[in-house]
């Protein structure tokens, strides 16, 4: 499971959207799919539409910059090059064999429903989408979990909370039977520089999973028309569902609970 965080994850909490909302975002991926089949057409993805790099490469995907039409994204500043990419990025979600998790919060909201809770929102997003993770592992397999690097302090504490859940357990899990799922105590986490292709198709994804969480439990506001295109493949295809098909507490989950 590749993970990726949207929004302010700390406890602090205002009305600004930016620090009022917070999400974390799982895109899992079978291991021999990953390297046989995803990897490779996602790179092929990347240079049909942005070319190489003077390494040879195609260039790791920015989703600041592509949004801007910046550095090696500056193709995407022209409207029809745009479109050719969004609609091949369509067909890529549609296509791909992958399993989405994501877990949100609405700070403020959280605060008013327990206003003596006293825990750590970032502790609560991660404990939530490691749950999911060993129910879709459960009875299926073992999995790893990787992300990509913030800054020293944050990754440090994405370190300590995933090897506490694997050594003492979640809320609801206890630590033999996460011990069971998990191949690792300790979480991988790259640069962005190392061109993990499975973190930047998390990254493609977290923001629009948590917009879209947003509309469907605190009427958040309508986004972007492709983002929404996007929204509801996942919506109707990818996010992780209960026994009968239901995603709602599975693939998205939203605090406080409605």
């Amino acid at each position: 499971m590749f993970i990726d965080d949207t929004g302010n994850v700390d406890n602090a909490a205002t009305n600004d959207v930016q620090r009022r909302f917070a999400g974390i975002t799982g895109v899992i991926l079978e291991l021999d799919y990953l390297r046989e089949t995803f990897e490779a057409g996602f790179l092929r993805l990347k240079e049909r539409h942005f070319g190489l790099t003077g390494k040879g490469r195609p260039p790791v995907l920015h989703l600041r910059q592509m949004k801007r039409g910046a550095g090696a994204f500056k193709v995407l500043t022209d409207a029809n090059a745009r479109a050719k990419w969004e609609a091949a990025c369509l067909r890529m979600y549609n296509k791909a064999e992958y399993t989405v998790i994501t877990t949100c919060i609405d700070k403020v909201a959280f605060y008013a429903a327990y206003p003596k809770w006293q825990g750590s929102v970032y502790e609560m997003l991660v404990g939530d989408a490691i749950e999911r993770y060993f129910y879709f592992l459960r009875y299926k397999g073992v999995g790893d979990v990787m992300a990509e690097a913030i800054n020293k302090d944050k990754d440090n504490e994405l370190k300590e909370l995933y090897r506490r859940f694997y050594e003492r357990g979640t809320d609801h899990i206890k630590a033999e039977r996460l011990q069971k799922v998990l191949t690792s105590k300790e979480i991988k986490i790259q640069p962005k520089e190392a061109d993990v292709q499975g973190l930047q198709m998390a990254d493609l994804l977290a923001s629009t999973c948590s917009s879209h969480c947003r509309r469907m439990y605190d009427n958040g506001p309508v986004y972007d028309a492709f983002a929404m295109q996007v929204a509801d493949v996942v919506e109707e295809y990818k996010f992780y569902r209960n026994s009968k098909g239901a995603p709602n507490g599975y693939g998205r989950i939203w605090r406080p609970q409605n």
